[in-house]
């Protein structure tokens, strides 16, 4: 494979920055931050806030394996890698996910390669997980929640001007995991230089039998910034995510490569008022970025070929802009902006064979979602906080190739005519309103509260739109989305205990229904179990808890646990891939240099799954994880466990049901031991 003179720049850094980490012993010992999740704010939140290394108490560091460990948030696993994140019961996209400001589109229109798998978390400062509605700036949609990965900057050290870290990690899951990040930071700006590779096996679940989940991945960024004072910040990144022969065990094809490659340009301006001006311009955000995904999957490259050779060759784009202004208004602090995003599509399915082409699956299909939003948040008293906010957005909505026939003369327009009412559009425009709502209050003796409600609209995507295959068709005629929310949430933080307990309920119309197409009678004129999209109208509602109790200054004792129930109110069916009662149960040890903890991991029996969708009931279970960390030194730190001590034999909740009717689940990993070492220099 040829290599971008950017992936030259990474591993150039990374070769170099190696001898320059120091192994030395010192006497000095050096104090563990605890280990704990940490809230956006001090209130009652739908959000939670991680560092990178508050993720690192597991063996698998796949960034959708990761998300798993945050109440509420699962994954859905096709294989080892891409696993795609499901947060109360929405997925794909319903939710909005964010690489440092960029939207990434993946190639596969099966999510072989959710935007999560270009998002290394090793490369990143932080995760935020805001599940529901919170606020209206992140981009249009987001009714199920918003995944923020997140690079600070870094901060300049006249004794240290040049600094970095590297790490290696070995598991059952990984042959290995490298990572490499260099920083030289100056008055005036900065340079970061990061690398990842990363090689994943075929693992044995619990029963010892083998999983097709190998692949194999690189990654790096190069941040260049421009630092001319503390209130701005000027800032270009260009970053590249590369995976090669990922087998997926729950498909009917595998993808020997994944490329995406992301440019961003960013301004930051903050604190630009004299704090004595009243409505003075007080912020600025820019964020300006276009993404590239290609990505190739078939059935015969990595696998033993059926009876024909298929491949599906694809390539998305997403463009974006963002414009976001803050001004301070006596006790408001208000905020206003645009949202620029253009998302284009091509997929075609192919027979290698005849090499002729079967179907454009996706027919040149775009997506501009232009929008502009107002939101503001009034200090009512010192203790009360009101947010509010409306938000509107354009959709303008295309396939441009739906009358272009494949060489086995097939259009996509013929089969969106198997829908009984279809209108005969291949465009569609929309004008989608939000709004927000929400009260924050601070109560005495550590505790706190909110409560809101939040009016969200989710246009169709590309697939749910236009996707073009004789077995699964979209529909251009679907309508938004049109979520109602109403969240409550209480908290409470002392000496002695933290605790957060929240609760939702979401009245969904014109809910996009994926389903087989002899459940939707005279909707088309199909009979059987071709996948078709359709709107209904739904209830979505749920309910999180999490506590730990500082039993003393070394010891927690922690555990969460989340629900979520979902119904289509128009058939009177089941929603699909609706978590059971889920959570865990931890302990925590932290002493001077070094930490110990466990984890008893368990799900309850779903029964309540879509039957008619062929999803499958799941069975409880319950894993017990091990880990430890250790700090050498002020340059070494060492960390092992045991994820899955007992070798358990399970599978998720979630279903996956395939364009021929096939609904299967894909085993998690057995007993899965693990280390990694880091330094930093």
């Amino acid at each position: 494979m040829k290599r971008a003179p950017l992936w030259l720049a990474i591993n150039s850094a990374i070769v170099m920055s190696i001898p320059h980490v120091s192994f030395a012993a010192t006497n000095d010992a050096t104090q563990l931050e605890p280990i704990a999740v940490t809230a956006t704010d001090k209130t009652a939140s739908q959000s939670q806030t991680f560092t990178k290394q508050e993720l690192e108490d597991t063996g698998n560091s796949e960034t959708g394996s990761v998300l798993r460990q945050v109440n509420g948030v699962d994954a859905d696993r096709m294989g080892g890698h891409g696993l795609d994140t499901v947060i109360r019961g929405q997925t794909q996209s319903q939710l909005n996910i964010l690489l440092d400001g960029a939207k990434i589109e993946g190639g596969c229109p099966n999510r072989m390669d959710p935007p999560t798998s270009y998002a290394e978390v090793s490369s990143y400062d932080k995760v935020t997980v805001i599940k529901g509605v919170k606020s209206l700036e992140y981009g249009a949609g987001g009714t199920g929640g918003t995944v923020l990965f997140e690079r600070e900057t870094p901060k300049y050290d006249p004794n240290k001007s040049v600094s970095g870290e590297v790490s290696a990690m070995k598991s059952n899951i990984l042959n290995f995991d490298l990572n490499a990040q260099a920083q030289a930071v100056g008055k005036k700006g900065y340079v970061v230089i990061q690398g990842n590779t990363k090689e994943g096996n075929n693992y044995q679940d619990g029963n010892g039998d083998t999983v097709k989940s190998s692949y194999k991945t690189q990654q790096g960024h190069i941040d260049l910034g421009w630092t001319p004072n503390d209130h701005n910040e000027v800032k270009f990144s260009a970053e590249k995510s590369s995976t090669q022969d990922a087998l997926y065990g729950g498909a009917g094809m595998d993808a020997p490569k994944a490329d995406g490659d992301i440019l961003r340009l960013q301004y930051k301006g903050k604190k630009l008022s004299d704090g004595k001006t009243n409505g003075q311009l007080d912020a600025v955000l820019v964020d300006i970025y276009q993404s590239n995904v290609t990505h190739l999957m078939d059935n015969y490259t990595l696998r033993t070929p059926g009876a024909m050779k298929m491949a599906t060759p694809t390539d998305t784009t997403a463009k974006g802009a963002k414009f976001k202004f803050t001004h301070l208004i006596g006790k408001t602090e208000l905020d206003y902006g645009i949202q620029l995003q253009a998302v284009v599509k091509n997929a075609t399915l192919y027979n290698k064979g005849t090499n002729k082409s079967v179907s454009l699956l996706w027919p040149d299909a775009h997506t501009d979602q232009n929008g502009a939003f107002v939101q503001a948040k009034t200090a009512l008293t010192d203790s009360q906080d009101l947010i509010y906010g409306v938000r509107v957005d354009q959709v303008t909505a295309e396939a441009k190739k739906a009358n272009v026939a494949s060489d086995m003369n097939v259009k996509a327009t013929s089969l969106y005519s198997k829908y009984t009412n279809y209108s005969g559009k291949t465009k569609v425009d929309e004008t989608n309103w939000n709004g927000l709502l929400r009260y924050e209050q601070r109560l005495s003796k550590g505790m706190s509260w909110f409560t809101g409600v939040s009016l969200t609209s989710r246009t169709a995507d590309e697939t749910e739109r236009f996707i073009a295959k004789s077995d699964w068709i979209g529909n251009p005629d679907l309508k938004p989305e049109k979520h109602t929310q109403v969240d409550i949430g209480l908290a409470q933080a002392t000496t002695s205990v933290s605790w957060s307990a929240n609760a939702y309920y979401d009245q969904v119309k014109d809910y996009i229904l994926r389903d087989y197409a002899k459940n939707q009678a005279g909707l088309t004129s199909l009979t059987g179990t071709q996948n078709i999209y359709v709107n209904k109208d739904a209830t979505i509602s749920g309910a999180e808890l999490e506590a730990t109790f500082h039993v003393s200054s070394s010891v927690d004792l922690g555990g969460q646990v989340s629900a979520v129930y979902g119904r289509n109110t128009t058939d009177k069916r089941n929603l699909s891939n609706i978590a059971p009662v889920s959570g865990n149960l931890n302990a925590k040890y932290i002493g001077s240099n070094w930490y110990t903890g466990t984890r008893f991991n368990f799900a309850s029996e779903q029964s309540s799954v879509n039957t008619e969708y062929g999803e499958n009931k799941t069975p409880a279970w319950s894993t017990v994880d091990l880990f430890a960390g250790y700090t050498m030194n002020k340059t070494l730190q060492l960390q092992a466990g045991v994820d899955n001590l007992f070798d358990h034999a399970y599978y998720n909740y979630l279903n996956r049901t395939d364009v021929l009717g096939t609904s299967y689940k894909v085993m998690e990993p057995g007993r899965n031991i693990w280390a990694r070492v880091s330094a930093k220099f």
